[in-house]
């Protein structure tokens, strides 16, 4: 993404056109769907922080979700477009991007501990902190402290809302600091367990391309294949 230098160089949307596009796009939406049974069960749908979810305990049979990866990429840059039309100037307000998971802006308020963390997070964390890269035992591993935090008060937060064996599908990609191996894969299976998961199975895929090799400055460290895993897991008792 690039901010325009000048008012000359913003780009300009006429309303009408903006309509016609999100018509079009809910035409093409309900044509699809339409073609599928009729939904027997109410729908509802919330907007919240994975980490607050506005649900009681234990009322969840199935999740399915894809966690932002920890991959570097700025979710709120990537959509500033999107959220440009409707209305949220990240550049101007940062609360959204701040708040986000997998955000590249570090927050004040982070934990800087690691024994609160599993095996495997914190072995990630004490490659990271010795790595001899600059800023690997400052800004980077506050970064993946900050993300991992954030995992895990989304797991705990999934963990609270299901239901005793209920089912959770996780879809998360490997990744890479430098040249230190980011197993997200196994770190998600570690923390789930932890709060009564049980692992049922684990699907990896590998990934043919991925973003990391679009950095130049990255091309520099020796790095492996990486994998779309998506994991299952069963609750409690059940499992």
């Amino acid at each position: 993404m690039k901010q325009a230098k000048s008012v000359e160089d913003l780009i300009d949307i006429d309303a009408a056109d903006l309509d016609a596009a999100i018509l079009l796009e809910q035409e093409f939406l309900a044509g699809r769907l339409s073609s599928l049974p009729a939904a027997v069960a109410p729908t509802a749908l919330f907007t919240a922080s994975a980490n607050s979810l506005p649900l009681r305990d234990e009322c969840i049979d199935v999740i399915l979700t894809s966690p932002p990866y920890l991959t570097r990429i700025d979710y709120a840059v990537a959509y500033a477009r999107e959220l440009a039309i409707l209305g949220v100037n990240i550049t101007r307000d940062r609360t959204l991007r701040t708040r986000l998971m997998g955000t590249t802006l570090t927050r004040k308020e982070v934990d800087l501990s690691f024994d609160r963390f599993g095996t495997r997070s914190q072995m990630l964390l004490r490659a990271i902190s010795e790595h001899k890269s600059k800023a690997s035992g400052g800004y980077y591993l506050k970064q993946a402290i900050q993300y991992l935090s954030d995992l895990d008060q989304g797991l705990a937060e999934l963990s609270r809302v299901a239901r005793d064996g209920a089912d959770l599908h996780l879809v998360v990609q490997d990744s890479y600091y430098k040249d230190v191996p980011v197993p997200l894969a196994d770190i998600c299976i570690e923390e789930a367990e932890v709060r009564g998961w049980h692992l049922v199975e684990c699907k990896p895929y590998p990934v043919k391309r991925n973003l990391t090799k679009l950095n130049t400055s990255a091309r520099a460290y020796k790095k492996g294949d990486v994998a779309e895993t998506v994991i299952s897991f069963k609750k409690g008792r059940h499992g």
